[in-house]
């Protein structure tokens, strides 16, 4: 049995979806009983509560790996601390969804997942952890509206270089880690096969949608208000800024070849990505 944490998220649906096409025994973690009435068929669901243990033992019952992606809150080394150690007693091993330059502790989010990772290597559980970077489909998820109505997308990233991927193969290596031997005790760094500026992201967008897409590059402080004014809380706001701030150190143009080691498929293109998804950002600007 494998367990998935994080069942209606962006990366945990995918693992879901993917994981249930291989016909693996699967339960899935949701947090109220109204959202497990819509996990896919076959799949078993148990409504848990990362902040209280006394849901997790219950849900561990009779698994072997969990797939653990818990929310993006300072209290998160505690609240997969909570986990591993509720994994230890069921003698299940984890893989963790990370991030890319974790290990470094360079950024709040590498900060809260090394934490994390740390409580996860103390608690003796068969581990696996996946540093991931950003996704392609942020570009659609939270660029897509300014780039559907003023053909544009803003950050506060100057010309740093990214090795953006794909969710799916972010999927396709957990899948594989979760249903297969020989992964325990490692980190994959999770990435696509170029690390691209957000200005070659504008020229690839430009091209595939047959528009000017262009990159604004805000400052922080004026992007901050942007996210706030979106309704992101303020620490997630800071945190994200502070993500940006690393990109320009250079730390996440990495390009590893770990999808493919673990999967035997290369990691897809960010412009087939945007040739696949063109029809979410046909232009609605006035």
């Amino acid at each position: 049995m494998i367990f998935v944490t994080g069942s209606t998220g962006n990366v945990g649906s995918e693992v879901l979806k993917q994981l249930t096409a291989t016909g693996a025994k699967v339960r899935a973690a949701y947090q109220s009983a109204d959202k497990a009435a819509g996990a896919p068929a076959g799949v078993e669901t148990s409504v848990l509560d990362f902040a209280k243990p006394e849901t997790i033992a219950p849900a561990l019952r009779g698994v072997e790996k969990v797939f653990l992606v818990a929310p993006s809150f300072p209290s998160l080394p505690e609240l997969e601390g909570n986990v591993a150690t509720e994994a230890k007693k069921a003698g299940a091993g984890i893989v963790k969804l990370s991030v890319v330059g974790a290990a470094s502790k360079g950024f709040t989010f590498a900060e809260l997942h090394r934490q994390s990772e740390e409580k996860i290597e103390a608690s003796g559980v068969p581990y696996t952890f996946l540093r991931c970077n950003g996704f392609f489909q942020n570009t659609v998820n939270y660029s897509g509206g300014t780039i559907r109505t003023q053909n544009a997308f803003y950050s506060c990233m100057q010309d740093a270089r990214v090795s953006h991927v794909d969710l799916r193969d972010i999927g396709a290596v957990a899948t594989k880690v979760l249903t297969s031997a020989d992964h325990e005790g490692k980190a994959y760094d999770v990435t696509g096969p170029e690390a691209l500026t957000n200005a070659d992201l504008a020229e690839i967008l430009s091209r595939v949608l047959g528009r000017k897409i262009s990159y604004v590059d805000l400052s922080p402080a004026d992007l901050k208000k942007a996210l706030v004014g979106a309704g992101t809380p303020d620490w997630y706001a800071d945190a994200t800024i502070d993500l940006f701030r690393w990109y320009k150190t250079g730390g996440a143009s990495v390009i590893s070849n770990d999808v493919e080691k673990v999967t035997g498929c290369k990691p897809g293109m960010f412009e087939t990505y945007v040739q696949e998804f063109a029809g979410d950002l046909r232009s609605q600007a006035a």
